[in-house]
């Protein structure tokens, strides 16, 4: 037992030794306030490569209408060549027809008929573009045969995007309790599916002809998604997509992309107030342009710090007249700034050991360089040596010597020795002390 807790003892002694070498850092992330109103219950604004510069109530769980048919449209796009193609057939039934019915009271702006065949690509661009419920659950059934199994592809797929707080039940996004997502897990999932050239392709159009069914000479869909049609009063030029959605259930939501002059932002709205106005009908595409606007005029990408830029040094340990190991910036750092934020107002916090022993190689990580912008951290890389450094073999050897006789069983082998000696000090007194005594009681009897 003495054992166990000198180990622990020694153990825990060697972590706050650890924990102790070093200076952490830690900040929340920069929080920017848009110069406008935002309805909508749930916000994830984001750049191209995950920048944030606005969210709200971002993981909240929400319902998403039709932006589920995002995911649908990802598993069908993935899947289709396992079917035979954009050219393969599926129908619409009349199992589907009675369901829209019982569920909705009709289908919305396909003009589908019960027994009506289409090719899948016919159908895709019915459900991405006029968010058809019918043309969803035929491409499901065309893909998995059966509603249940598409749908166990859905969520598996959302997982593996990282959308761990979504729950699909359905392909269509009629409401359902059970089928939710959040703000950001669904930029997640519009993220990537502007990632598949078929969807990028389909969500940017804004009408569609679909050409010779089984029962039509041909189909005309539209979009709904005012960010797109040039005249609405919700028009974004820099819009190129995404989806929208909308119940009395779940309010109106959409999801968008919008680039131009080389910046590109993802952003979802979701749960704006359903109620019509003759001006602001949408309020979640009032949200989404409005933050566009923002995001474009007063965001700028900038140069914090370039690689091999000389930032710093930290004590240097057993290396020969050489008391300081220079560092540098281990990656370039770009940030996407607000335009009123001159790059010199950014101050640097550092997170390093004490010191370093050598040798050191060139590049080796030895810490962490963190940016600081109004008192908060917005972003970090690492910081490396920016020179090799031999080690002092004999400063080595010191060190090496010093520390074999600062350890426990150097200074447990020394106070053995010690005991040992002055036990067998102890001894030869108390043997010489006996044989002077019995020495003398012999003379005695001798004489």
């Amino acid at each position: 037992m003495k054992k166990a807790a000198a180990f622990i003892s020694a153990l825990m002694a060697l972590v706050l030794l650890f924990s102790g070498s070093f200076s952490v850092c830690a900040y929340a992330a920069l929080q920017y306030v848009p110069s406008t109103e935002v309805n909508s219950e749930a916000v994830y604004l984001a750049d191209a490569d995950g920048n944030v510069l606005y969210e709200k109530n971002a993981t909240q769980r929400m319902y998403p209408s039709e932006l589920t048919q995002i995911m649908t449209a990802i598993i069908v796009i993935e899947n289709i060549d396992s079917v035979g193609g954009w050219d393969a057939q599926a129908t619409f039934t009349t199992s589907m027809q009675n369901y829209l019915y019982e569920n909705r009271g009709s289908t919305i702006l396909t003009g589908l008929t019960a027994g009506e065949v289409l090719t899948a690509d016919q159908l895709f661009h019915a459900m991405v573009i006029a968010s058809g419920y019918d043309a969803a659950m035929a491409l499901a059934e065309l893909i998995a045969g059966s509603q249940d199994d598409f749908v166990a592809m859905m969520n598996a797929k959302a997982k593996d995007l990282g959308a761990v707080n979504t729950n699909f039940t359905n392909c269509h996004g009629l409401h359902d309790t059970a089928n939710y997502t959040t703000a950001y897990d669904m930029y997640l999932i519009a993220k990537y599916a502007m990632s598949l050239d078929k969807f990028a392709e389909t969500v940017s159009l804004t009408t569609y002809s679909s050409g010779e069914t089984s029962l039509h000479t041909n189909l005309t869909w539209n979009s709904d998604n005012g960010l797109l049609i040039s005249g609405n009063v919700h028009y974004y030029s820099a819009a190129q997509g995404i989806k929208a959605g909308y119940s009395q259930d779940t309010g109106r939501s959409v999801a968008s992309y919008a680039s131009q002059d080389g910046y590109s932002y993802y952003q979802v709205d979701m749960g704006a107030p359903f109620e019509l106005d003759e001006d602001t009908y949408n309020l979640a595409m009032v949200d989404a342009k409005n933050l566009y606007v923002w995001a474009f005029s007063e965001f700028e990408i900038k140069s914090v710090i370039s690689y091999g830029d000389q930032i710093g040094e930290v004590p240097l340990e057993l290396a020969w007249q050489k008391d300081y190991l220079q560092l540098m910036a281990g990656e370039s750092y770009v940030a996407l700034l607000p335009a009123d934020i001159d790059v010199g107002s950014i101050t640097y916090e550092y997170e390093l050991p004490e010191y370093v022993n050598a040798p050191v190689n060139k590049g080796d990580h030895i810490g962490t360089l963190h940016f600081i912008a109004s008192g908060e951290e917005i972003g970090e890389i690492p910081l490396v040596s920016a020179e090799d450094v031999k080690q002092s073999e004999l400063l080595s050897g010191l060190e090496s010597f010093s520390q074999i006789t600062r350890s426990f069983w150097f200074k447990f082998i020394i106070v053995m020795i010690i005991m040992i000696v002055l036990l067998y000090v102890a001894l030869m007194i108390v043997r010489n002390y006996n044989h002077k005594k019995y020495g003398t009681i012999r003379k005695r009897k001798n004489l």
